[in-house]
């Protein structure tokens, strides 16, 4: 039966849009790029063509998009080394081979480009205003990012980092003491799995992690290391010649909070919120950073500022949260003039025709 896993490529994050779609995209022999306006039908396109291949028996890859939880922004097809990927803002993707790897679809062929005119001034507005929306999001994470940190230099005045050395070693030393090979082409694979979304905080942990044998829970507060140490497991990983997959933090894209080393069927997740994770599969073990490194005493010590600070970043993530929804919802009556504009039958036999040329 064919597996699906779910992915981001892209979020919206603390320091703006950040796009990690080169990563989930390379290795790929054939690479369509859809472009074409908002509501010409991209991820519908992209969607119906992933249930033929599925009906195939195939393992599909989707990217979903972080702006509209409806939709998605591209397939991959893992074993026809094949995807598709809408190649619009905020993630314009160009062919870098164009013809031989890439192939661009223009769906923006198919749209009635003077029935578009006379809404021209509604048009401009609405793009324009989509745009504030997003920067005032970022803007607003950002401020976000600033008040965590004041709550991670609180806690990592607390930090024993001889502890969380010893920690370290005592999970490198299980999760590698199993006898193992190195690959011939270890690969290091880059995405998220999660986003900040117009619905708040979403995440796909697990359906990426459901076909690994072992899952380390990391738990632990801002400051406790939780993304050191999976940096420091990943990268022992690839000095031993095994394939990693790097899960970055949607919030602060320097960060890390998933690793998965699929040889030895282990994945290690930070499972503390916005993604919170605890164990209920047998294999499953939770790794407490906080009760392990941390003086547990910091927290009555500065009881106060860290209540007001855990307010006020919440705060902060809601109101983001809320430009993100005001501009999929000016985003939702930009597309319907594009929709009307649409020869989306056109579309379908265009559809059809890629469909019988790849099968």
């Amino acid at each position: 039966m064919a597996k699906i896993k779910n992915y981001y490529a892209g979020t919206n994050s603390s320091v703006g849009f950040y796009s990690l779609y080169d990563e989930a995209l390379k290795g790929l022999e054939t690479l369509y790029i859809l472009k074409g306006g908002p509501g010409t039908g991209k991820s519908t396109f992209m969607r119906k063509i992933g249930l033929v291949f599925m009906d195939k028996g195939y393992d599909l890859e989707y990217l979903h998009c972080s702006s509209d939880n409806h939709s998605i922004d591209g397939i991959v097809i893992p074993e026809r080394k094949l995807g598709f990927v809408d190649g619009t803002a905020p993630h314009v993707i160009e062919p870098r081979y164009p013809g031989v790897v890439e192939k661009v679809i223009d769906l923006g062929m198919y749209r009635n480009d003077e029935y578009l005119m006379q809404y021209k001034n509604e048009i401009i507005e609405l793009t324009d205003d989509i745009s504030k929306n997003f920067e005032n999001a970022y803007k607003t994470f950002a401020e976000a990012k600033k008040v965590h940190l004041k709550r991670e230099d609180i806690y990592v005045s607390s930090m024993s980092f001889k502890k969380a050395d010893a920690v370290l070693q005592n999970l490198m030393d299980t999760i590698f003491s199993k006898p193992f090979e190195a690959e011939d082409n270890p690969t290091i694979r880059r995405r998220f799995f999660g986003a900040a979304t117009p619905k708040g905080a979403v995440n796909f942990i697990d359906n990426i992690t459901e076909e690994y044998e072992k899952r380390y829970i990391i738990k632990g507060r801002p400051g406790s290391g939780k993304s050191t140490l999976m940096k420091k497991v990943g990268k022992h990983a690839e000095q031993h010649g095994l394939s990693v997959e790097y899960f970055h933090c949607a919030f602060d894209p320097k960060s890390i909070d998933m690793i998965i080393i699929p040889q030895l069927s282990v994945s290690i997740v930070d499972g503390t919120a916005p993604h919170v994770v605890d164990p209920f599969r047998e294999q499953d073990e939770v790794v407490d950073m906080f009760a392990l490194c941390m003086d547990p005493k910091i927290e009555n010590t500065f009881k106060k500022e860290i209540e007001e600070l855990n307010l006020e970043y919440k705060n902060k993530m809601t109101i983001g949260t809320n430009f993100l929804s005001e501009a999929k919802r000016l985003h939702d009556k930009l597309e319907e003039y594009y929709k009307a504009a649409m020869d989306f039958d056109a579309i379908d036999k265009k559809r059809e025709e890629l469909i019988t040329t790849l099968l």
